[in-house]
């Protein structure tokens, strides 16, 4: 544990803070909140400090941005940026565990659905006079509206102001108020599925044969996890281009878009024992 109710999975990448499920009706300004803060609006609650979950995602590489912020030169408020995130949401139902995305757990007020995306960033909170941590007195840990303090929201602007609110709480897909959860979090930025093409046109990866409607299969679960995929086709020496292009043709006919896979060649280890430069296409 890093620290209480905060947990790294240094082998993916993911920060794991524990939370309970405090409101599963009404508008929403937050999807994590610290206790006695924000419950009213917030479906959960976080126990854990968020400077230390600021300072686990830092721990994996995550890059904090700003939170909204109003710009006095150009007389405008300014966006949320930062490093795009993965947010998910672990819960046992039965004896059984689940993982989804977080926004499953919302409903677009005007659409009345799920929001198909949700742009999470690492906004980082402001920082208030001597060093206090804005998100530590708020407790805008996860948030889906503009607050300057918010540890963790969406790349636009959405008023808090009541009447304007965007999310509501999709009760129907929220389990029982008091399970507990955990909130996962990790870098959104495109990662890539491996795969090795062999020179008899069979896909492997990780040392284990796989059909191309398999791969389909994963690339289409991680893309309803919301993350951005790129299939890398590893081609081992000696591979045909005719055989190479028969493998991508069959990668599109089970699902997987042409523009997710990429191409690398492998490379010949020459008499000189300086290896060949890669070709690469996609």
């Amino acid at each position: 544990m890093f620290a209480p109710g905060v947990r790294i999975d240094w082998g993916q990448r993911i920060i794991e803070v524990d939370a309970e499920i405090v409101l599963r009706k009404g508008p929403l300004e937050l999807l994590a909140c610290s206790p006695h803060t924000r419950e009213h609006e917030s479906i959960l609650v976080v126990r854990a400090r968020p400077m230390h979950i600021f300072q686990a995602m830092g721990l994996i590489g995550l890059e904090p941005g700003s939170p909204a912020r109003y710009d006095d030169k150009q007389d405008r408020l300014l966006a949320p940026g930062g490093e795009p995130l993965e947010i998910k949401v672990r819960y046992r139902e039965g004896k059984a565990e689940r993982t989804v995305p977080a926004r499953k757990w919302l409903l677009d007020v005007q659409r009345r659905r799920p929001p198909v995306r949700i742009n999470w960033v690492f906004s980082g909170s402001r920082t208030f006079e001597k060093g206090r941590f804005g998100a530590d007195i708020d407790g805008t840990v996860v948030c889906v509206v503009d607050f300057d303090t918010a540890l963790i929201t969406v790349n636009a602007l959405h008023s808090a102001d009541n009447e304007l609110l965007w999310l509501e709480a999709n009760t129907e897909a929220i389990p029982p108020l008091g399970t507990d959860c955990t909130l996962l979090i990790r870098s959104a930025t495109r990662r890539a599925i491996e795969v090795r093409l062999a020179p008899d046109g069979t896909l492997r990866r990780d040392d284990i044969p796989v059909s191309a409607p398999d791969l389909a299969r994963t690339v289409r679960r991680e893309k309803d996890d919301d993350a951005d995929i790129t299939v890398l086709l590893r081609v081992v020496p000696g591979v045909p281009t005719d055989r190479i292009q028969s493998v991508v043709d069959s990668l599109v006919r089970a699902g997987i878009d042409r523009a997710w896979i990429k191409i690398e060649q492998g490379t010949r280890q020459p008499k000189n024992g300086k290896p060949s430069k890669n070709g690469t296409n996609g």
